[in-house]
């Protein structure tokens, strides 16, 4: 199950990062519409002339004219698609199950949890510091104040599960609020090209569409580009939210072995003492 896990991982990420960037580089073109091409005339069917030049509004758009073409809401836009690539990276860095879990330390603890080393399995926590470490190390400085009770552990095993999750999650709601918020600004300035165009056509744009083209290509645009940076902020999201979920629940099933394993030697230690003094 976990080798489909992680082959599927593998995939959906490069899916996700083509997706974004098949989005990104076609949409200048596909928002674009070609200029019908001149009327001919009688005359110019007799003369023998080469073809016409394009008008400027056949051609085809750059990524800068389409920016600058969508007005002021394309700023913001900007920052919140750069935010969105840098969390998705610092996520990917960082929202690794292997550098999270520390599966590899398992072994070690076990060994002095048989000791009974309470000293030992802070001090490999606290050097190895990660989401299962630390809230294992809560659990063990709980054990040395108030010995082996286990309400106690595992009172301050979740509160500091809860700081940890609630640290971690911050950089991954980000994304979320950015998905939320990109559409909106863009909406917002669409609402503001449409005012432009309205406020031209009551200056007596009407018979000149030149004067609102630009006002209506603002308020398409900035739909367009929202929902650009929208829809792949979304799927990251989701992405990188399941997949938290799933480490953090692997992570309390193997804290919760650990601390089973401490009550047991604890138990037979004490057990075994017992009769010696006797």
């Amino acid at each position: 199950m976990k080798l489909v896990h992680r082959r599927f991982r593998r995939l959906l990420v490069p899916a996700l990062g083509a997706l974004a960037l098949a989005i990104l580089v076609a949409t200048p073109a596909l928002s674009q519409e070609a200029a019908p091409a001149p009327a001919s005339s009688v005359s110019d069917t007799a003369s023998p002339a080469g073809p016409a030049p394009l008008p400027d509004a056949a051609k085809k758009l750059t990524l800068l004219e389409w920016f600058k073409i969508g007005g002021w809401a394309m700023w913001p836009l900007l920052g919140c698609s750069i935010g969105v690539v840098f969390l998705v990276i610092r996520n990917f860095m960082i929202l690794n199950s292997s550098k999270l879990l520390r599966e590899d330390l398992v072994p070690q603890i076990t060994d002095l949890i048989v000791k009974l080393d309470i000293k030992g399995v802070r001090a490999v926590c606290q050097s190895n510091a990660t989401l299962m470490t630390r809230i294992l190390d809560s659990g063990m400085e709980r054990v040395e104040t108030a010995g082996l009770d286990l309400p106690a552990i595992e009172k301050a095993m979740e509160e500091a599960s809860t700081e940890e999750v609630a640290s971690y999650l911050l950089p991954i709601n980000t994304v979320n609020i950015i998905a939320v918020v990109s559409p909106m600004l863009g909406l917002l300035g669409t609402v503001s090209g449409m005012i432009k165009a309205f406020f031209n056509i009551s200056l007596g744009g009407m018979g000149k569409p030149e004067m609102l083209a630009s006002n209506i290509g603002e308020a398409l645009i900035t739909t367009e580009a929202g929902l650009i940076v929208a829809i792949p902020a979304m799927a990251f999201y989701f992405y990188f939210k399941n997949d938290f979920t799933k480490t953090v629940a692997l992570a309390g099933k193997l804290i919760g072995r650990l601390v089973d394993r401490l009550r047991t030697e604890a138990t037979s230690q004490s057990g075994a003492a017992a009769p010696a003094e006797s």
